[in-house]
């Protein structure tokens, strides 16, 4: 058991090469580190001679220099908090560096798989099978009260976000319905499983339940925005999720336009018109959770500046009864 890290390297004439290696690094920074890995890689490593055969990895790093591309991800034991954020201040940051600057940079949201396919991309990925999944409510135990569905209103005891304390929710699910409304649900599912499995079927089912009020980001590592009149899906995960998944995804929500969410979060609000003012973390609160000052930066100006919903959404009001 244990992590393992995948290092795949193209170089410029073509040809490829692997190596695997039981917890190494998962991202570089220094152009020179850049140097010593393509050297250990051909020290140590086996030619690619066909597709890469190397074991597959919950964590790596994947170097085209022939394209001058860059691609890491991680397993979920490496990610802090808003960790969909972090990766991409990451990838931001590490294209600014010297030495990198001619680079395309990115996490490799699509894991293991999408290293692979950076080196060989072979035909367009299949539709993956998933497993059956049930839709898990996030708890409602002690702060829900009542929901009107007529004055659009969420009672909750104590405070307008007790739900992200008392909820234990992994996903926040938004819908945007013709008539402008918009809706959220707080699951305990990751976002892509569920998504691939019930496909359009899915905003019925949730209809079928209370709403929840709008979750903090602190509070969620998943989420999607659901546009009906649109037909457009946005999803976010800090998980990554393999290229046959998106395809499934794809293939359940047909006719729809099905892409991932940049920012998390962050990109979540702006993408349903919400302003972040109390709902995305403080600078104090992503340094408790191994944010560096850099990124902290880069991800507030990405915060400052994501274009956001143009339509007046309609949001349900949340009344508070026993304030603290």
């Amino acid at each position: 058991m244990g992590c393992w890290t995948a290092y795949l390297i193209r170089l410029e004439d073509g040809s490829a090469w692997e190596l695997d290696d039981k917890y190494g690094p998962w991202h570089l920074t220094g152009a020179d580190e850049r140097v010593r890995l393509v050297e250990r890689v051909l020290a140590q490593g086996r030619r690619i001679t066909e597709a890469p055969v190397a074991a597959r990895a919950c964590r790596g790093i994947a170097l085209d220099l022939a394209t001058r591309r860059y691609r890491f991800y991680s397993c979920a034991l490496d990610m802090p908090r808003a960790g969909a954020n972090h990766r991409e201040s990451m990838a931001l940051h590490q294209s600014a560096l010297p030495g990198w600057e001619d680079w395309d940079v990115a996490h490799a949201w699509g894991g293991d798989e999408e290293l692979r396919r950076l080196l060989h991309p072979g035909p367009p990925p299949g539709p993956a099978d998933v497993p059956a999944v049930e839709v898990y409510p996030a708890s409602r135990d002690y702060w829900f009260i009542d929901w009107e569905p007529e004055a659009r209103r969420i009672t909750v005891r104590h405070d307008e976000l007790i739900a992200d304390s008392f909820a234990g929710a992994k996903s926040l699910v938004s819908i945007i319905s013709a008539d402008a409304t918009l809706t959220h649900w707080q699951l305990s599912n990751p976002v892509a499983p569920l998504l691939a499995h019930h496909g359009e079927s899915l905003p019925g089912t949730l209809a079928a339940e209370p709403p929840f009020p709008l979750a903090a980001e602190e509070a969620v590592t998943d989420g999607v925005v659901i546009d009906l009149p649109a037909r457009r899906l946005r999803y976010w995960t800090a998980d990554t999720v393999s290229p046959g998944l998106v395809a499934r995804m794809a293939q359940a929500w047909p006719g729809w336009t099905v892409e991932r969410l940049a920012w998390g979060h962050l990109g979540h609000l702006a993408a349903v018109g919400q302003h972040p003012e109390g709902l995305s973390m403080t600078d104090a609160e992503l340094r408790e959770r191994r944010w560096d000052d850099e990124l902290i930066a880069i991800r507030n100006r990405a915060r400052s500046t994501l274009p956001t919903e143009p339509r007046a959404l309609i949001s349900p009001s949340v009344r508070v009864i026993d304030r603290w």
